[in-house]
């Protein structure tokens, strides 16, 4: 086992910072057809429900993905490994603006997906081993929060972009952004940065553990509440309120930089409050969204406040669950962090493949009940792992 480099406080905010980047890379590129989804279908000539699939696909190869690149790469340097995924990622972004036809969008989606399997789990584990114990739960919501600054700036901008320029253009941007967080990371993390290598048996106890078991389940549990309507949101918006583009942008927007809103809050009260209370918390309000959009969302104005309540814990409440996974066992970091990415996109999977059958039965009443429900069983899952664990 490598141990990890003594770093200066400034390489270890460096390092945030550009980790942070990545996962915003990361976040625009998995959530990139919700926002355009519109445009794409027009010129694509296909359903919503196909563009809904570009995410539900991607999320399988992500969640199979990241627990088995959490094992194989083990003995990979961080800087290395983080640096190659997020190549991977920018090559697959500069293929799609040349994509003739879905069909090779989708092959090429789901091949360059993998840098994202990697990225987002190996960098919460990489700047655990940099952060001092009393700020590691701060730094991983940091890093993560990169995630909501894609929900929060990029995808709107997506949204209102992708209606007056080539959605084409908009995969270019971000083939060069991710290059930008590739070099950033390459500078500034430690050449000698591992993880603990785990061995098989390693992994069997972090799937043993009932604590970590009934985190992986909430996980799961929330982002399927959330993307039973995430990916069709642009779609739903202009089917129950007759929402035109502008009106979309703003609902993305106040969505996602209610998840800005609601990550900042965390990082900064997680110290005082503690993760489990933190993610009840996120657990919550996005439940409040949800059963509000079951009930709302044929009012414009409605829609998008039950949108802005449901926003406000989606961008804190992963990175919550990474912070308890890496407190409840912090040698196995590296493979209860890929795992609980693996479920996340599991719950990606799940919920977009739900909402997509709601969809074709022409039951669009249902998406928000569906949403609030899945959400539900993720707060008991939660309290729970705290009560019965202390996780």
């Amino acid at each position: 086992m490598h141990a990890p480099p003594v770093t200066k406080l400034v390489d270890t905010r460096a390092a945030i910072a550009f980790l942070f980047l990545g996962n915003v890379m990361i976040g625009s590129g998995v959530l990139a057809p919700a926002a355009m989804i519109n445009s794409m279908t027009a010129d694509l000539g296909v359903s919503t429900v196909a563009i809904g699939a570009l995410i539900a696909w991607g999320a399988v190869i992500l969640c199979i993905g990241a627990p088995a690149f959490g094992f194989f790469t083990n003995r990979v340097g961080r800087r290395t490994l983080l640096t190659a995924s997020l190549a991977l990622y920018t090559a697959g972004h500069a293929a799609s603006v040349f994509a003739p036809d879905y069909q090779t969008l989708m092959i090429t989606r789901l091949l360059m997906i993998s840098g994202a399997a990697i990225f987002t789990p190996q960098a919460a584990s990489a700047i655990a081993l940099m952060a001092p114990d009393h700020r590691r739960p701060s730094a991983v919501a940091t890093v993560f929060m990169g995630w909501a600054v894609a929900g929060a700036v990029v995808i709107p901008c997506m949204s209102i972009f992708a209606e007056t320029l080539d959605w084409r253009i908009i995969y270019g941007v971000l083939a060069a952004g991710s290059a930008l967080a590739a070099l950033g990371v390459f500078s500034v993390l430690p050449g000698n940065l591992y993880p603990a290598r785990l061995s098989l048996s390693a992994w069997g106890e972090v799937v043993t553990r009932p604590a970590i078991l009934l985190l992986l389940a909430a996980t799961s549990l929330q982002v399927m509440g959330q993307f039973t309507l995430f990916p069709y949101l642009a779609a739903e918006l202009r089917h129950s309120s007759g929402a035109d583009p502008s009106a979309i942008g703003l609902a993305l927007g106040l969505y996602g930089g209610a998840g800005l809103l609601g990550s900042i809050t965390a990082a900064r009260t997680v110290g005082s409050l503690g993760a489990p209370r933190t993610h009840f918390i996120c657990l919550i309000l996005m439940a409040m969204g949800l059963a509000a959009w079951s009930v709302f969302s044929g009012s414009l104005v409605t829609a998008i406040a039950s949108v802005f309540v449901w926003g406000l814990g989606f961008g804190a409440a992963v990175a919550m669950q990474q912070a308890r996974l890496i407190s409840v066992a912090p040698t196995l970091a590296s493979a209860s962090v890929a795992l609980n990415t693996s479920v996340l996109y599991l719950g990606q999977a799940g919920g977009t493949a739900i909402g997509g059958e709601l969809i074709t039965r022409n039951a669009h009443n249902l998406i928000g009940p569906a949403g609030a429900a899945f959400m539900l069983t993720a707060i008991v899952a939660s309290r729970w792992a705290y009560k019965k664990f202390g996780a």
